[in-house]
């Protein structure tokens, strides 16, 4: 490690334990440090408190927040790929990010939301409000920070839930805000719409009288209204289940990038309900005209609304929708052509969203409340279960889009680097195990399309549509990434129709990096573009390792496809690099990029320890793929990247390393990019200290960290893996910034899902539709385990438990369907083992293989579990 003197790290003073800002939600981290601890900048003894350690595991309690916590809340609580609106800390709805308009900063590739949050701001004009009616008295409070003095906020994606309270009122309310969201079902989670579910309750010992209303200005043309000559229109529309306030714009512009509508409705038919297409401040709950125009400084501003009786202890629920329709999308990047929304090609308006909705709404909430409560219904901690399904959000915001035509899309960041990114976007992994149809269409009709990314020769164009000859080439990460996601999607399908379609082009691009690997040894050597934005050259373990594990997946692919002598060749090539890598590019503690010395300009990271140097074996891990690298060098490899990449306050190391970009301030924990204990620093920059890409090696970014954790925690560092986990929790903390908006390049940047590695590497999660297959390998309390799971056609709770010799396994389905060919365990003992499995009650017939503590159970007829049906499993140690 490249050292400052002990001098200058002590006029920097005592160094406080990291975490100690973060409230009392928070226990401290590591500490206390002195200047001598970071003499080496990232100090070997990490000192984590004993109470951190133990939170990383503990079950705890759901994280609510409050006071000063809640200034930067933004939780996205639209549907997925239909723009951008936020949640609040204290229940307004912000940022609506939903009129085709780049709201991103300028200097984006900067991530400035990191260090400067945004401020709750809302150019849309909507709120709601309550009046009470008791004993003569007339109350009205608006339902956020300004109208209630107490309020807290949990987020719990994909609901948000806000509590109000003041002790002088005789009513508490709460509101669960949420688009519908259900696990694979895209069509039901892309709705243009934002639900506001109040629940007030009377807490006093008087009948009381409650309305709630809320009240919306016409946004229609929201950024070019002005000086258009536009009529804005509000109506009033009674329909079956709703009573709505429909805003349009008449005299306008319809190609307009901000024309379109947006509806607020009253959901439901109970209770009295009351609108008014323009209302004043001195009749917010009162019938009004059911239309109202006006010109662009004179808005209409309409309101709908529900009053209610409540007797005492009584409670009642007034549901709220916002919906919109703003079609004209232009098209994102110039090459792109496709362009306009897909929710606009299924809704010819926003009122037929809210009818849509409307006849359903209350199986909306339940199928959301399900999912919700599926999640959390488990023994792993609550702050990871936020954490690791936090960045699923990213599909409600608009760095995701979906064209007219059904195609998904994808910045890196919002409004930032085009082309669903292959070398960014492997990194990610919600889409694929919650939405897995979204990754089937892109590696269909993007990656594999000939009139897109797919390109005659095999190479997968990194930027599909980019526009710039820089982007036109296979980055070597992103081409082997994208070869291991066929495989995901195949393993996330029900049957084998995906890959079939797929498969002659998939071995196409597989046949582009064998030739890339000239010599024929299982390495990669020549030119190799990757996520890190340069050229490497010479053998970089990291790009070898997923040629390998792109390599161990198409061998699976090609026996699936009854081309045994594909699978062969690759598997050849697998064992020969895994042989060279090992020999070649392990120094003992970690693996290196071992540079070609004819190009000694080239950027990489030479003899540092990179924190993707093992990356094709994690890989491997997400998909129950045989190794590609050998497991005592991997385990020894990451504790290396512990030992010199994760430190519990970057301040030193960054003072000493000022290039780069402030994922991680000082005081922050992370873990490092690239750092060099070994030296070589210097060379790794191409001998200019200067090279502007040889910053990232300085910083902590989320989607590294992220798989490095999950692939620590696939290898048995559980600890670790979770304490980097934690880290990045740790630093998203309310306090200190929105911790829904993970930044990189631009916000909610797509390589943060890879977080949901995390989540199935401490399951053990394995799972091959097509092959009826399911397994389970719990790395933490595996004696008492439960936690949700999602397969090619079903979700629900899988539950583990171990007592007295005996192994109990429990699938609940909660939703959809499971077909079950074999189950996989580990019992913690070794075999052999006797097994018993009921479905409903009855036995089913099963042939058993054991291997060490490893049990597979093969049904001698196929199974399909349906919604609320439940498989057990008992497994006897002899």
């Amino acid at each position: 490690m490249n050292q400052i003197t002990r001098r200058s790290i002590l006029r920097l003073g005592t160094l406080s334990a990291t975490g100690s800002l973060l409230g009392r939600f928070q226990p401290a981290m590591a500490g206390p440090f002195t200047g001598g601890d970071f003499i080496k900048l990232v100090p070997e003894d990490k000192k984590l408190s004993a109470e951190w350690i133990r939170s990383l595991t503990e079950r705890g309690e759901p994280e609510w927040f409050s006071g000063e916590e809640l200034k930067h809340i933004g939780m996205p609580v639209g549907g997925i790929c239909c723009g951008q609106v936020y949640l609040s800390g204290d229940g307004r709805l912000w940022h609506w990010d939903i009129f085709n308009r780049d709201v991103a900063p300028k200097n984006r590739t900067q991530g400035p939301h990191y260090a400067k949050p945004m401020p709750v701001t809302s150019a849309v004009d909507l709120g709601f409000s309550m009046r009470i009616k008791a004993g003569g008295k007339e109350t009205v409070r608006t339902l956020d920070g300004t109208g209630f003095p107490k309020v807290r906020f949990r987020g719990a994606y994909p609901i948000g839930f806000v509590e109000f309270r003041d002790e002088e009122l005789p009513v508490k309310v709460s509101l669960e805000a949420f688009s519908p969201f259900v696990p694979l079902d895209v069509d039901a989670s892309s709705l243009p719409l934002t639900v506001m579910r109040y629940t007030v309750r009377n807490s006093s010992k008087d009948s009381l009288e409650v309305s709630i209303a809320g009240a919306l200005t016409n946004p229609v043309l929201m950024n070019s209204g002005k000086g258009s000559g536009a009529d804005f229109v509000n109506r009033v529309a009674k329909r079956g289940n709703s009573l709505c306030l429909h805003c349009t714009a008449e005299k306008s512009k319809r190609k307009a990038a901000d024309f379109g509508d947006m509806t607020l409705a009253v959901l439901g038919i109970e209770g009295n309900r009351f609108s008014s297409a323009r209302i004043s401040k001195e009749a917010r709950f009162d019938a009004g005209p059911e239309t109202a125009r006006g010109p662009a400084d004179d808005r209409p501003k309409g309101i709908v609304g529900r009053t209610l009786t409540l007797e005492p202890g009584a409670e009642a629920t007034v549901s709220f929708g916002v919906a919109w329709r703003f079609p004209n999308a232009p098209s994102p990047f110039a090459r792109v052509g496709d362009s306009g929304h897909y929710y606009a090609e299924r809704f010819e308006s926003s009122l037929s969203v809210m009818d849509h909705h409307a006849a359903g709404f209350q199986q909306a909430y339940a199928r959301t409340r399900l999912w919700h409560d599926t999640w959390y219904d488990s023994t792993l901690p609550h702050w990871l279960l936020d954490r690791v399904f936090v960045n699923t959000s990213t599909l409600a915001t608009s760095t995701c889009l979906r064209f007219a035509n059904g195609r998904f899309w994808g910045w890196e960041g919002v409004n930032c680097c085009p082309g669903t990114c292959t070398h960014v976007w492997h990194y990610a992994q919600s889409v694929g195990r919650v939405f897995p149809e979204l990754e089937r269409i892109t590696r269909e009709h993007v990656d594999y399309n000939p009139d897109r990314a797919f390109q005659r020769d095999g190479a997968i164009f990194f930027r599909a549509e980019g526009g710039k000859p820089k982007w036109d080439q296979a980055a070597t990460d992103g081409q082997c990434g994208t070869i291991l996601r066929v495989y995901r999607e195949h393993c996330m399908s029900a049957d084998s129709a995906f890959l079939k379609r797929l498969w002659p082009r998939v071995k196409q691009s597989v046949e582009f990096l064998i030739r890339e690997d000239s010599d024929g040894n299982g390495v990669l050597e020549g030119a190799q573009h990757n996520t890190l934005d340069a050229v490497w050259y010479g053998p970089v373990s990291w790009l070898s390792s997923l040629y390998l594990a792109a390599l161990r997946a198409a061998a699976v692919m090609a026996r699936e496809m009854d081309d045994e002598d594909f699978a062969q060749r690759c598997d050849r090539l697998v064992e020969s690099g895994m042989q060279w890598i090992s020999e070649n590019l392990f120094d003992g503690e970690y693996f290196y990029h071992r540079r070609d010395p004819e190009h000694p300009k080239a950027i990489g990271a030479g003899i540092g320890c990179h924190i993707d140097q093992v990356m094709g074996q994690g890989w491997a891990h997400q998909l129950g793929l045989d190794r590609v690298l050998p497991a005592d060098k991997t385990q020894t490899a990451l504790k290396s990247l512990w030992r010199y990449n994760f430190t519990p306050d970057v301040g030193p190391y960054r003072r000493q390393y000022k290039g780069g970009r402030w994922y991680a301030m000082p005081g922050e924990a992370g873990l490092i990019m690239c750092t060099f204990p070994k030296g070589g620093e210097r060379e790794a920059r191409g001998g200019n200290p200067r090279h502007g890409f040889a910053g990232y090696f300085n910083e902590c970014m989320n989607g590294f960290e992220y798989q490095a954790a999950w692939h620590m925690i696939a290898e048995g560092l559980v600890q670790e893996g979770l304490a980097v986990t934690r880290a990045v929790h740790d630093r998203y903390h309310p306090s200190r910034r929105n911790p829904y908006n993970e930044i990189e390049c631009s916000d909610h940047y797509a390589r943060s899902m890879a977080s949901h590695g995390v989540f199935v590497s401490l399951c053990g999660f394995e799972h091959h539709g097509p092959k009826g297959h399911l397994g389970f390998a719990p790395k933490i309390t595996p004696e008492d385990f439960r936690a949700p799971f999602i397969t090619a056609e079903g979700w629900g709770t899988f539950t583990q438990r171990r007592v007295d010799g005996s192994q109990e396994a429990t699938l609940e389905l909660k939703s959809g369907k499971l077909r079950l060919v074999t189950l996989s365990f580990v019992t913690g003992k070794p075999g052999p083992h006797r097994a018993e499995v009921n479905l409903g009650g009855r036995k089913l017939g099963t042939v058993s293989d054991s291997d060490g503590e490893s049990l597979t159970l093969r049904l001698q007829e196929p199974v399909v579990l349906e919604t609320d049906q439940e498989l057990k499993v008992e497994i006897v140690h002899p």
